[in-house]
């Protein structure tokens, strides 16, 4: 009779060590912008910009917001989520070798809003990614704006139809496009587990005033609502469509979310 109280406070231990560790990063994240006069990061630094989309010069440096951020974190542990699956050494794939030639490598637990951040400080992976806004102070809501995801993902930035079985497998990549990549071999959380990283279907998210709250994973997407969620959709854009995310495009997405986030 006590294994269901023992899992139950288990679950809640987990839940406080996660939103703990977003909010040192959101901490983190407050401490950059004021040190750059209210500046957001952006996905990637570095890349050229759309249309030439060059990823491959030699001597061009990639970074991400991850290394960007860095000196502004006691550890670069703190990137690093103990209650995600891919919390281990061997799946931090964010790599960067910087002008001295030093190797940084960084874990992936946390991930930016794409619709709010912006890709590669432009749109070098093609018309349709967005360039992100560069204050916060745009947002006509920032304590209700995502800014910075809990992830499972590989990616640097995340989008509303990572909630969703559509990201991936209709956009003919059977194989789950967000899925981590270590020594050739993909590594996901089965099914019925998503790209956004959830405890007890809960998810500590950080937002654009830079706090940190749980919220569940679904409330976010505010179906209800034509105007607006809490992605901030309207400053972005739905690469399925090369349109600003709509109501239908969240509702959908409610409707084919994973098991996880029901």
């Amino acid at each position: 009779m006590l294994f269901p109280v023992y899992a139950q406070a288990k679950t809640a231990a987990k839940k406080t060590v996660a939103l703990s560790n977003s909010k040192q990063v959101a901490t983190a994240l407050m401490i950059y912008m004021n040190d750059y006069d209210d500046a957001l990061i952006k996905s990637f630094f570095g890349f050229p910009q759309y249309p030439a989309c060059d990823w491959g010069t030699p001597g061009l440096q990639f970074y991400s917001w991850r290394h960007a951020m860095y000196p502004y974190f006691k550890s670069k542990e703190l990137l690093t989520d103990g209650t995600n699956p891919f919390a281990a050494q061997n799946y931090h794939v964010d790599q960067y070798v910087d002008p001295q030639g030093t190797l940084h490598s960084y874990a992936t637990n946390f991930a930016v809003n794409t619709a709010i951040i912006g890709f590669a400080n432009g749109r070098c992976a093609g018309q349709w990614t967005p360039e992100g806004i560069d204050s916060p102070s745009i947002v006509d809501e920032p304590a209700s704006t995502l800014i910075i995801i809990p992830s499972r993902a590989r990616w640097n930035d995340l989008k509303p139809s990572f909630l969703s079985t559509i990201e991936g497998k209709n956009l003919g990549d059977p194989g789950n496009s967000w899925c981590i990549t270590v020594g050739g071999a993909q590594n996901c959380p089965s099914d019925p587990n998503g790209p956004i990283h959830a405890v007890g279907k809960q998810v500590a998210w950080v937002w654009l005033d830079g706090h940190a709250k749980s919220k569940a994973p679904l409330a976010t997407l505010d179906i209800t609502n034509p105007n607006r969620d809490d992605w901030g959709s309207r400053y972005g854009i739905n690469p399925r469509t090369n349109t600003n995310w709509t109501q239908a495009d969240r509702i959908e997405i409610h409707d084919t979310a994973w098991g996880e986030y029901k």
